[in-house]
Formats: C-alpha cells, structure tokens, sequence
C-alpha cells in the first residue's frame, strides 16, 4: 500500500488539508477538475458549492457511463458475424 501523505485541496473558497496516497500527476488531474467545476459555481455559500460540485460530478459520471454503454454496445454490434 503506498504511503499516505498530507496535502491542500481547494474547493470554491476554502482549502481542504487532505492525507492521501495519489501520485502527484493523479492529484494534479483531481485538482484542475475540481477547480473546474467550483470555479464555475457562482455562490459564496461554501455549502452549495460543495453540494452543487458533487452534483456536477455526479451528472458527469452518469454521462460518461450512458457514453461508454453506448460505444460498448455499437463496439459488441460489429464484432458479432
């Protein structure tokens, strides 16, 4: 198991100290879209922001699975003879 270690997160206006085991790269991918996504946010309410970015997320990944059913699908439709 890799070794965990402190970081900083920021999400809207506030920074978050994390431990984590991430690599840097992971982290730094995790980051910028997390600073996407609150950036994006118009509220000052530290609250709804964390609230209204898991939403984001969560409709994101619920696009990207409909994305991959589909292109499993029509990937699975040209293999068959």
């Amino acid at each position: 198991m890799a070794s965990l270690r402190e970081v900083s997160l920021k999400i809207g206006r506030k920074t978050y100290h994390l431990r984590t085991s991430l690599d840097d790269e992971s982290l730094r991918g995790i980051t910028a879209i997390a600073e996407e996504i609150s950036g994006g946010i118009e509220t000052h309410d530290q609250e709804n922001v964390l609230v209204l970015s898991c939403l984001q997320l969560a409709w994101l990944l619920q696009k990207l699975g409909k994305l991959l059913e589909k292109t499993l699908e029509q990937t699975s439709d040209k293999e068959e003879p």
